[in-house]
């Protein structure tokens, strides 16, 4: 072990504490996947698709993308049981310059983004509860909405809340896992048993229109969060145990809440008043209790899209944090707070990007920016399992082995890839977009390294902490 790997693993033991078990832990994964997506994404993939079956279809596909990346995730997380996800991975198998191109993305994009669209959702739900309307403009001049205003003092009022530290964000991780499990299974039963909805709008609708894999990225995104708990490594108590079984178990879990609520909606709305809306959990409600019991889902989608913001907000800045350690962020994004453990200036750094974005009100270019960029990164990193050592048998001693392999991630990858290229077929601003942002990452690596902008060396004990 060389010297900057044994500073690494000791700022680790020192700095981030190892309070998650395993329900902590997949309760990050639950609450970071049922979000905005599940309850958003669904009209933009059921008009991508044109009928019922193919939109089942197409969410099956995303289940089987995520279940496929978990299970690789898994493999890497224990071998690798440190804070930082994909850039903790690509940075010591690929080199710095791919791990900093996995952060960067992660700050502009990944997380960012996502932020930024997912409290947007919450914002349409919130204001729909009392029949308001989330795009009406508050600043003419900047055309600046009131869904933009309330997505950025959610933003900020979490980003608060998570400096605080890891144990109090994993209480309430913990809580919303079980009141959204708990919400989302009520509301299937309840909603089918109404009896007020009609079975044909499962499989009605026209011709599929070809755009599947445009669909999938949307699904995609809907299913981002399934590695979650692989950017709170740091803090994961047993990580070679613990990993494996919140990641699986998380992806899982929701795999199936998002194919039981998309044959609830399909139930509950008539093929024909399918439109591009963000607040389709809304309607659906609506033609099944009535108003009355639209205001009371619309209130459990709200807590739950805060929920998805709320792991969102925590798990990012765990990159940055392990950028800053191994010199590849600025060190200040490496400081913890003194009580609670927090990445507290890489939490607020993170929040001003997503409240920058929020400002824009673009919600499904947001979506299809997120979604491709996170899909360049998880798919890059799926690659490295690959590169993994095995002995003869082609095991692993010691840790997670990656089941169906080489089969499951080149599963995964053959998904994302096309995924991606017919992304940039039907979508080229979007999904252009997320190329050129890694294309300036590049760029800014080397300007940075070459100036001397970039240290080798960690940050140390005493730098960080505030």
């Amino acid at each position: 072990m060389d010297n900057q790997t044994a500073a690494t693993k000791s700022l680790d033991s020192q700095q981030l504490r190892r309070v998650l078990g395993v329900w902590g832990a997949a309760a990050f994964v639950v609450t970071n996947m049922v979000g905005s997506g599940i309850f958003t994404v669904p009209a933009f993939v059921r008009t991508s698709t044109g009928n019922g079956l193919a939109t089942l279809g197409v969410w099956s596909l995303g289940a089987l993308l995520a279940l496929s990346g978990a299970l690789c995730y898994a493999e890497l997380a224990t071998r690798m049981p440190e804070a930082g996800g994909e850039y903790h991975y690509l940075s010591r198998i690929y080199g710095k310059l791919w791990g900093f191109l996995s952060g960067w993305i992660s700050f502009l994009v990944g997380f960012s983004a996502a932020l930024a669209a997912s409290s947007l959702g919450a914002a349409a739900y919130a204001m729909g509860i009392f029949g308001m309307d989330s795009n009406v403009v508050v600043i003419p001049g900047l055309n600046i909405t009131m869904g933009s205003v309330l997505a950025i003092i959610l933003i900020a009022c979490l980003a608060l809340f998570h400096a605080t530290g890891v144990r109090p964000s994993g209480r309430l991780q913990t809580i919303i896992a079980g009141s959204v499990i708990s919400a989302i299974v009520i509301f299937v039963v309840a909603g089918i048993g109404s009896g007020r909805g009609d079975w044909s709008g499962v499989t009605a609708g026209s011709k599929s229109t070809g755009l599947w894999w445009v669909a999938l990225i949307q699904v995609s995104f809907a299913y981002s969060g399934w590695n979650a708990a692989a950017y709170l490594a740091g803090e994961v108590k047993d990580p070679r145990h613990t990993l494996p079984r919140a990641l699986i178990g998380g992806t899982l879990i929701v795999a199936l809440l998002y194919l039981a609520l998309n044959v609830l909606f399909m139930y509950a709305l008539p093929a024909d008043s399918w439109q591009p809306s963000i607040a389709v959990g809304r309607l659906a409600a609506e033609h099944l209790f009535g108003p009355t019991g639209a205001i009371a889902v619309s209130t459990i989608i709200t807590l739950t899209i805060i929920g998805s913001v709320s792991s969102m907000t925590a798990a990012g800045p765990r990159v940055y944090y392990a950028m800053a350690r191994d010199g590849l962020a600025p060190k200040i994004f490496g400081r913890l707070g003194k009580h609670g453990g927090a990445p507290t200036i890489s939490i607020y750094a993170q929040a001003i990007v997503a409240m920058i974005l929020a400002l824009t009100g673009a919600f499904e270019a947001l979506l299809i920016y997120a979604g491709s960029a996170l899909s360049l990164m998880t798919t890059l990193t799926v690659v490295s399992v690959y590169s993994l050592p095995r002995d003869e048998t082609g095991k692993s001693s010691g840790f997670f082995r990656t089941p169906g392999f080489p089969i499951t991630p080149a599963v995964f990858l053959i998904l994302e890839a096309t995924a991606i290229i017919q992304g940039l077929r039907e979508r080229p601003i979007p999904t252009g977009a997320a190329f050129l942002t890694i294309l300036a990452g590049v760029l800014i690596f080397y300007i940075a390294r070459n100036r001397g902008w970039l240290d080798d060396q960690p940050v140390t004990e005493e730098s960080g902490r505030l």
